[in-house]
């Protein structure tokens, strides 16, 4: 393995397969504007009406980008204690109602489910699971396919509607029921899904008459005559 590896190197692969390799030093010198640049406008292209208002944001990009190699770090470097490993989750960013932002951190933090699937088959204690959830739960995006209770805020995704396609449409691909947890995810998903919910997405059509019968309001049992 490299000594060291370069933004640009280690998000291409990322970005290429879903895997990428890290070395225990931190990334080189910063060279990662441009590929990520191109996956943001892959992003933009894929989203449904206009997108004139996202715009690219490059520093929040590149701390998504060091942050999510400093998970990877923990991930695979097994000596590291707990408190380093600590360190390395509070690296990643605070959340962010912008839209712009959400989408220039998401061109990285996407992989985050992916992540969290190994920390987990690793070990069901490791602190870099709740680091991975707690940053699931500011970027929500991002993280569809963790499941988090109770559900993550969404008003700032439900404020933009490509991003709230988005958001979505993952649910829907990733078949996250725990999503369902918030009311407006239920009835965007049901409608998405329209009559085809049990065809294309069993799990969800499941998750989704489960919370209509939830909802329900209890049953009155009428009164007993009374005796005379």
């Amino acid at each position: 393995m490299a000594l060291s590896v370069t933004p640009a190197e280690f998000f291409s692969t990322l970005h290429a397969s879903g895997i990428a390799g890290v070395t225990r030093g931190a990334l080189s010198e910063d060279d990662s504007e441009r590929v990520l640049k191109r996956a943001f406008d892959e992003s933009l292209e894929d989203l449904p009406g206009d997108t004139a208002d996202l715009l690219w944001q490059p520093k929040v990009a590149a701390q998504a980008l060091h942050s999510f190699y400093r998970l990877c770090q923990a991930l695979v470097d097994r000596a590291m204690t707990d408190e380093q490993v600590r360190a390395h989750c509070a690296t990643v960013p605070a959340a962010s109602h912008a839209p712009s932002d959400l989408l220039s951190a998401d061109v990285t933090l996407r992989h985050l489910p992916e992540l969290h699937g190994m920390a987990k088959s690793m070990s069901s204690g490791d602190p870099l699971i709740k680091g991975i959830e707690e940053a699931a739960r500011r970027f929500p995006l991002s993280s569809v396919g963790i499941a988090l209770q109770p559900p993550p805020d969404v008003a700032a995704i439900q404020r933009h509607a490509g991003l709230w396609r988005l958001y979505i449409d993952r649910i829907i691909d990733h078949q996250d029921v725990s999503r369902l947890a918030d009311e407006r995810v239920q009835l965007a998903v049901t409608d998405a899904l329209g009559e085809h919910a049990l065809q294309f997405a069993p799990k969800l059509a499941a998750g989704l008459a489960l919370a209509s019968v939830t909802a329900l309001p209890p049953i009155h049992e009428p009164n007993p005559p009374a005796n005379s």
